[in-house]
């Protein structure tokens, strides 16, 4: 077996390491350009098998446990275990956040007005 070739592995195997490392996921502090919003995140080497090779959709991170707020898209891989995510530097600003969303909609559904 290649070194790129994976071992294969049972979901109750991923599940249960998810469950187990998915605390130990480190998150840069965010950093930017003119234009994007950029961070890093590190996974434990415990998850790295269960990552496909080369850029994921969203799902595919999220499912392993990384925690965003909405927006952001990986763009690259620097390691195997060193995911680059990126997202437009004014996304916050044009979207507005989902707790402020769902906020209002409490508040609304209360009959409190703003």
């Amino acid at each position: 077996m290649s070194k790129y070739q994976q071992k294969p592995y049972t979901a109750e195997e991923k599940r249960k390491a998810i469950e187990t490392f998915s605390e130990k996921i480190q998150y840069s502090p965010r950093y930017s350009n003119e234009d994007w919003e950029y961070r890093h995140v590190i996974i434990p080497k415990q998850l790295v098998r269960y990552v496909p090779p080369g850029v994921c959709p969203e799902d595919v991170w999220r499912g392993l446990g990384i925690r965003q707020s909405p927006g952001w898209e990986m763009y690259m891989r620097h390691e195997p275990h060193v995911l680059l995510f990126r997202r437009p530097k004014d996304y916050d600003s044009v979207h507005q956040p989902f707790s402020q969303v769902m906020g209002s909609r409490a508040l609304n559904l209360a009959g409190v007005k703003k």
